[in-house]
């Protein structure tokens, strides 16, 4: 295991703010049920627009996981977005660590699977599986 900083970023279908902010928050909700995520937090976009009543505003569609993952826990994580976001009928969600990201869209199944086995490769450095 190691640990890891991972950024997450929802897309609604309709790509309004208040749709964005929800299904983030969902999400965000999830997450947190996971053991290896020490913290899923909303990152902090800046201060917040002249007039307005917040001092800081979040990054809209954004969270960040961070802790120590296995290649296991990471292929849960994988797995509770792709299945969240076909749930939650979100129009992609992408993964990112360091300079490498995934993204988990409407894609064939079998594609997709593809995509995230050479992530997970990636992120732990071991084989692929069978």
């Amino acid at each position: 295991m190691r640990p890891m900083r991972i950024a997450v970023a929802v897309e609604a279908a309709e790509g309004d703010a208040e749709e964005t902010d929800a299904l983030t928050r969902e999400l965000q909700e999830e997450l947190l049920l996971l053991d290896a995520a020490a913290s899923v937090d909303r990152p902090e976009g800046g201060d917040a627009p002249a007039g307005s009543k917040g001092g800081t505003v979040t990054t809209l569609g954004a969270l960040l996981v961070t802790g120590a993952f296995s290649r296991a826990a990471l292929n849960t994580l994988v797995s509770l977005v792709s299945e969240w976001r076909q749930r939650a009928q979100a129009r992609r969600v992408e993964l990112t660590e360091g300079d490498d990201s995934l993204i988990v869209e409407g894609v064939s199944s079998s594609d997709q699977k593809a995509l995230i086995e050479a992530w997970l490769q990636r992120r732990s450095g071991s084989d692929p599986q069978p």
